[in-house]
């Protein structure tokens, strides 16, 4: 009768040993059925809290820990994904789907080279092909190794899903290479695959930023440009190293000509040494003796780093007035602009320069050579992509001459604001107000006479429109108001210039 009831028992245990051992994985496939479909919805808490009590009730498999990180993943904890899913593949050696997400994790979190290997591993093994290019794009994307990156993105784009986003990413990289124009093509094709989406809206915002570099690391540039003005009292530009002559009290038309050509002796790259020159002429129809003739060249060394940039426009002019020498002039300006946001910039610098006028004084006092030291702080706040600003600029100038009449200070008070209505069209208006009080009693020449201290206050204002005709053709028409008003009649006048330009940008 024992030995009966022990076969019995020992029967039922045999039998039910196999049961038993099949329930953890039956429960183990409900739990991840269920955490499975919630994560399908979505449903990101009740996926954590089936797959938490689980975990801590023993369940501890793979796919459980790979479900763990695939959800901490999706709610951006990026550390916690982290751990799970490289507890799953310890779990699991060759755990592909868990390998793939632990690699993107772990770009996540700025650790590219540890997700490199992974990802060479799953290439090799051809997993997901294009995910896994695209990955190994944005890992080598994080090194740096830009042709890489752009090797591998140009592979991912084989996945139809994936060709725009790796087309545009494709395009960072080369522009990470400084491959501008090639970028700019690039970006441009990943926005035709499909105009309407999200991604087409960020490609054609960096689009336009291209532009700008292209223009930037272009080595060689040239301008040219032609135009007729109307002046109401033909002078010389007040607040400038050329604004010496008296106002004519004439009006006149007059043309104009202007060019500009300039190369970047270095290759494309953060450093830069421009090489330019420029010529302007104009031509009056009456007061001849005011017509300018202006030659410009000089050097500009400059270093740019990812939200700033430093130059200095070392600069030599020649200028004739009524076809006669006028004045030569020599500068340097140290400056210094940072990108303090996307939208705000700022500005400093220091100018030092020397002028040396060649016409004849009729008196010592009247020397008008000398040098000058100033400096510039400006703030900008940029609109539409940078394509426009807002500025707020001020300038100070200290002027050592060689006569007395001459000796002063300058201060400048500017405001800017540029705007692109639409892609070709622009609109400029400027307004300067400069105050110049002089050291010394005018002089005039007659002994004893009773003269202040010259004491000038000017406004300068400006509106221009310019419009793109066709590619780097351009027409522009502007109005400049000018108003000295000085404490020395010779120097009192008002003026207004109003024209049309036509010009070519290479």
């Amino acid at each position: 009768m024992i030995v009966s009831i022990v076969l019995a028992l020992l029967m039922s245990w045999g039998l039910a040993a196999p049961l038993d051992a099949l329930a953890v994985p039956v429960a183990e496939q409900e739990v991840v059925a269920q955490a499975r479909e919630e994560l399908d919805r979505q449903n990101y808490e009740e996926a954590l809290g089936l797959l938490t009590k689980a975990w801590r009730e023993g369940l501890r498999t793979p796919e459980a820990a790979f479900l763990l990180g695939r959800t901490y993943r999706a709610m951006l904890r990026y550390q916690d994904a982290r751990r799970y899913l490289e507890e799953a593949v310890r779990l699991r050696p060759g755990y592909r789907e868990a390998q793939l997400l632990l690699a993107d994790t772990l770009v996540g979190v700025n650790q590219p080279a540890q997700a490199i290997p992974v990802l060479q591993e799953l290439e090799a093994a051809g997993y997901e092909p294009g995910h896994t290019a695209f990955i190994l794009g944005m890992a080598f994307l994080k090194e740096k190794n830009y042709s890489q990156a752009a090797q591998h993105f140009h592979t991912a784009q084989q996945d139809p899903a994936l060709a725009q986003s790796a087309r545009v990413q494709e395009a960072l990289a080369l522009a990470g290479e400084k491959r501008f124009r090639d970028a700019k093509k690039t970006m441009t094709e990943a926005i035709g695959l499909n105009p309407e989406s999200a991604t087409a809206g960020f490609a054609q915002g960096y689009a336009a930023v291209l532009d700008r570099q292209i223009k930037d690391y272009q080595r060689f540039r040239f301008t040219a440009s032609g135009g007729f003005d109307y002046d109401s009292n033909v002078s010389l530009q007040p607040g400038t190293s050329a604004g010496i002559i008296h106002p004519s009290g004439k009006n006149d038309v007059f043309w104009s000509l202007a060019a500009s050509a300039e190369y970047n002796i270095m290759q494309p790259g953060p450093f830069a040494l421009w090489a330019f020159y420029g010529y302007y002429q104009n031509f009056h129809q009456k007061v001849t003796n005011y017509d300018l003739w202006s030659n410009t060249a000089g050097v500009v060394p400059s270093y740019t780093w990812r939200n700033s940039r430093f130059w200095v426009p070392c600069i030599f002019n020649y200028s004739d007035v009524g076809y006669q020498p006028y004045n030569t002039s020599y500068s340097m300006a140290p400056t210094y602009l940072s990108l303090l946001t996307p939208k705000i910039g700022v500005e400093g610098g220091v100018n030092l320069g020397y002028r040396n006028y060649w016409f004849p004084a009729y008196f010592d006092e009247d020397q008008r050579s000398g040098g000058v030291l100033g400096g510039t702080l400006a703030g900008y706040y940029f609109l539409k992509e940078q394509e426009g600003y807002f500025q707020l600029r001020f300038t100070y100038e200290r002027n050592w001459t060689k006569g007395k009449n001459w000796d002063s200070n300058l201060y400048r008070f500017g405001l800017a604001f540029l705007y692109p209505f639409t892609d070709r069209t622009k609109v400029r208006v400027t307004a300067d107000f400069i105050l110049q009080p002089y050291d010394n009693v005018w002089f005039n020449g007659v002994p004893l006479a009773d003269n202040p201290k010259r004491n000038d206050n000017i406004f300068i204002g400006g509106f221009d429109i310019t419009h793109k005709i066709y590619k780097g053709l351009e027409v522009n028409g502007h109005v400049y108001f000018v108003n000295d008003g000085s404490n020395v009649n010779l120097y009192t006048y008002n003026r207004v210039i109003t024209g049309v330009q036509l010009g070519y940008r290479y």
